[in-house]
């Protein structure tokens, strides 16, 4: 039943930039989803639970709370 749950939510959300979120949510639950990406000859990986999932935080943000920034 999770399968097709995770299945649909996948076909949902194609395209509209919320997967990243999702995928996230997921490898820290053990899913171990990785993406590999072709571009111009150079392959790209981005494996379960790595840096390249996080974003950084806006400059502002972060000196006006005084936060350290994602790596």
């Amino acid at each position: 039943m999770l399968e097709q749950i995770l299945l649909e939510g996948r076909k949902e959300l194609l395209l509209r930039g919320l997967r990243w979120i999702d995928v996230k949510r997921l490898n820290k639950e053990g899913a171990g989803i990785s993406f590999t990406r072709t571009s111009k000859g150079i392959v790209y990986n981005l494996l379960a639970n790595s840096t390249g999932f996080t974003l950084p935080i806006p400059e502002q943000v972060v000196e006006l709370a005084n936060l350290p920034q994602n790596p």
